[in-house]
């Protein structure tokens, strides 16, 4: 979610079981993922789920597992000094049987109510809670057995806007799983707002007071956000790497954010050749790949009101891609278009204190599925497209099927 306290210095950022560090990642292909140790998801609310997400779009159902991981060589940068750098990652992939499978939280019990009260916060200004936020369930089965494929599937990375938990945007992620690829999630604690960790500790965001209480630093500490995070997703493929049984593809890997995600995968794709192809839906741009550009192929996604004009560094960014690039711009979006959040529109507009402008606002006019269609096609044909070699030509021109999206270069 777009928290109200970084507004002003982020210009465009307005598990039932998990594997211990140490354990597999995954599994080989046609073998379940292996469950380690287990955080208890009994206990669920009465009220309904907040919202659904739409059913993928691919030939494969979802399988998913969720990380605990350690980097042992890196301090957590926003911590003490003395403790190592932890991260939640989910794994999303292609698979054929779900039986008997539960289907995976959108967000743990324990990050539903901090979740849900920023969400109001966000929309109001004033605390309060969503029902029904811990009762939204993904697709995705967890430890269901992986698809087989020669060669591994293609893999792609997605780090979530400011303040947002990694499954943030599972309705795209998803529908690549579905598509036969291997999708990873990112948490980035003491940034997104809540991450529960084995055992039920829980690490909130941190890092808002500290740009309240430094304002006069933001512009460092927004630094500081991009390079922890950029040092997060180079971590998770060293890990994917040293885990891998053969099943995952790590020769070309993509890499999509939303928001401060978006601007995370530019820097990653700059930094590090394993990234190959990115995507940044509607985030504002920062650090050394901004002015250095890039050779690889990458699309920019933008809301409507994300301009050159209202957002100078996007220009910037995207005259310096010297490789294969589009800016498409979709007709109807804000800011948090992008953000599963998004399908919650209806139940939100019920809430206290949310007034029709604010929820405009923040989603624009678009209904949110139809959002969750324009990025699942344009995103799955821009990965397909480089990643895969298969073109789909949704990228060559405007395309009457969608006829939001306009190209911009």
């Amino acid at each position: 979610m777009r928290l109200t306290a970084p507004r002003a210095a982020l210009a465009v950022a307005a598990a039932a079981t998990v594997l211990a560090g140490t354990a597999a990642a995954v599994a080989p292909p046609a073998t379940a993922v292996p469950l380690v140790a287990a955080v208890p998801t009994k206990a669920r609310p009465a009220a309904p789920a907040l919202l659904t997400l739409p059913a993928p779009t691919g030939r494969y159902a979802v399988g998913t597992v969720p990380l605990h991981l350690i980097d042992t060589a890196r301090t957590d940068p926003w911590e003490d000094g003395r403790r190592h750098r932890e991260l939640m990652v989910n794994v999303w992939y292609p698979t054929r049987s779900t039986a008997g499978r539960p289907r995976a939280p959108w967000v743990t019990p324990a990050e539903a109510g901090p979740v849900g009260r920023d969400v109001v916060q966000t929309l109001t200004g004033a605390p309060g809670d969503v029902p029904g936020l811990a009762a939204v369930r993904t697709h995705g089965a967890v430890g269901a057995p992986v698809v087989e494929r020669p060669g591994g599937h293609p893999v792609v990375l997605f780090s979530p806007g400011y303040g947002a938990e990694r499954n943030s945007s599972a309705a795209l992620v998803e529908d690549l799983a579905s598509r036969g690829y291997v999708v990873v999630t990112i948490d980035h604690p003491h940034d997104a707002i809540a991450v529960e960790f084995p055992g039920g500790r829980v690490v909130p965001n941190t890092i808002t007071a500290l740009l309240e209480k430094h304002p006069d630093q933001q512009d460092a500490l927004v630094a500081k956000m991009v390079s922890t995070r950029v040092a997060d997703a180079r971590f998770v493929l060293d890990e994917l790497e040293r885990r891998n049984t053969g099943w995952m593809r790590l020769t070309d890997v993509g890499m999509v954010g939303h928001s401060l995600g978006g601007a995370t995968a530019a820097q990653v794709a700059y930094e590090d050749e394993r990234v190959t192809a990115g995507v940044n839906m509607d985030g504002n741009p920062y650090g050394s790949v901004v002015t250095a550009g890039l050779d690889e192929p990458f699309l920019l996604v933008a809301s409507s009101s994300t301009t050159r004009a209202t957002t100078p560094a996007w220009g910037t960014f995207a005259d310096n891609l010297r490789g294969w690039h589009r800016e498409i711009r979709v007709a109807g979006t804000e800011h948090l278009s992008f953000h599963d959040i998004v399908l919650a529109r209806a139940t939100l507009a019920r809430l206290p204190g949310v007034a029709p402008s604010v929820l405009t606002e923040a989603f624009g006019t678009l209904d949110g599925r139809r959002v969750v269609a324009v990025e699942r096609a344009y995103v799955g044909a821009f990965f397909d497209l480089h990643l895969r070699g298969t073109d789909r030509h949704l990228l060559d021109r405007r395309s009457p099927r969608f006829p939001e999206v306009t190209f911009v270069a």
